[in-house]
């Protein structure tokens, strides 16, 4: 007569059963009193609170805005001391000497034009921000969801190691009561190791995925940490073209293109007033030969910069090309975040199905094949080798089940922040 299972096995098969019959199947690990739980929401604000890339950012608004206020400034002023006649055999009082202030004006309408030029440079640094912030928010949703899918694999095979030392056990029992052969002790054994050596290498990715996220986050790397949140599978219920017309008219790197097309613009039309004459004005006191007091002077100088041994044609041509470029850059911009938009689409739709696969079909028959397979083993009815075959398909399932998940997350934070 065939001795019956141990308790303890038949708990810990239950409890397995349980995790596949759950659709989320991804319960977290058990956590200790000290292990920090973090939301992803939780984990973004942190990281965006803290990482140096976000602080560069700031600083490059910062100086941004400076230049926008240096932009909506005159030139600064000269003072200037001449004299003259020295040298000569003249008497003391025949010396000339004068003191001016000077006074550069631009060209009409140059501190307008400079002005509305360093305003977009500022909306450019400020996009550029939010690009890097987007960034960011990938890298912090991607080491998220690893630490995810790496706690749930290390849930699984722990509780699959110790189903597995059980079902070692029970057929070590039976071979000295000769209900079972030692080929099947091998393979018991063979299982055993098998599992506990993925086991092993899913506490390896766990905790460099774990450092990764503490980095993120500005933490020690090895900070205790843990997902609160669960890997579930969530449908995509929008279309490819309301996500394509959602990314076209709000992802930084869009928006950066259009405005350095418009930068182009203001910046053309400045350099094109440039042509214009600049004048400037310079008043003081000169110093007259035979007068006892000085006389104030003046003087007013008008610059030509549209004479064609200068530079400003030449000028012109380049910001001109330079403008010119800045619209066919928006254009292979435009047509870039559509393709990243459509293989994204695309990748998130394929593993959108493949998660349907397992949970409509693989999950619920995963779980009844491995508890039939257990029962007929301890009726006699089969085997060793069908019943660690049964135990490694439902290990398979399992785990594919958790990188399904994995893979359809990771798609939908690509599909979040392509540009």
């Amino acid at each position: 007569m065939l001795k019956a299972l141990p308790a303890a096995f038949h708990r810990r098969t239950t409890a397995i059963i349980a995790v596949l019959s759950c659709s989320a199947g991804i319960a977290l690990l058990p956590q200790t009193a000290y292990c920090e739980l973090l939301s992803l929401d939780s984990c973004v604000v942190r990281a965006l609170q803290s990482h140096p890339a976000l602080r560069a950012s700031d600083r490059g608004i910062d100086a941004a805005r400076a230049r926008l206020s240096q932009a909506g400034s005159f030139d600064a002023p000269d003072l200037s001391y001449a004299f003259g006649k020295l040298g000569t055999p003249v008497s003391r009082d025949e010396h000339e000497s004068s003191l001016r202030l000077s006074q550069n004006l631009g060209t009409p309408g140059q501190r307008s034009k400079t002005k509305s030029v360093a305003r977009l440079d500022v909306s450019i640094a400020q996009t550029f921000r939010k690009s890097e912030e987007l960034r960011l928010r990938a890298e912090v949703a991607r080491a998220y969801r690893r630490l995810q899918a790496d706690e749930a694999g290390v849930r699984i095979l722990g509780t699959l190691a110790r189903t597995a030392h059980d079902l070692d056990a029970m057929v070590a029992t039976r071979l000295r009561t000769g209900g079972a052969r030692y080929l099947d002790v091998l393979r018991a054994r063979s299982e055993r190791v098998r599992i506990e050596n993925d086991g092993v290498e899913a506490q390896r990715a766990l905790r460099e995925d774990r450092r990764v996220l503490n980095s993120l986050m500005g933490r020690a790397p090895d900070e205790p940490l843990a997902a609160s949140d669960s890997l579930a599978y969530v449908p995509l219920s929008d279309s490819l073209d309301a996500v394509l017309e959602l990314a076209l008219s709000t992802r930084p790197r869009v928006l950066a293109a259009r405005l350095n097309v418009e930068r182009g613009r203001a910046d053309l039309a400045l350099v094109r007033g440039g042509l214009l004459p600049a004048a400037s004005l310079s008043a003081g006191l000169d110093r007259v030969p035979g007068s006892d007091r000085p006389g104030i002077g003046g003087e007013v100088s008008i610059s030509l910069p549209f004479a064609p041994w200068s530079d400003r044609h030449s000028k012109v041509r380049e910001v001109s090309a330079n403008s010119v470029e800045s619209q066919a850059r928006l254009e292979v911009t435009q047509r870039d975040v559509e393709l990243a938009i459509r293989n994204a689409y695309g990748d998130a739709r394929a593993a959108e199905t493949q998660v349907q696969q397992f949970d409509r079909y693989l999950i619920a028959d995963a779980a009844d094949a491995i508890r039939t397979a257990i029962q007929n083993y301890q009726a006699g009815q089969i085997d060793g080798l069908e019943l660690f075959e049964t135990l490694r398909t439902f290990r398979a399932i399992q785990l594919d089940h958790v990188r399904a998940l994995l893979n359809y997350q990771l798609a939908l934070t690509d599909l979040a922040v392509a540009e």
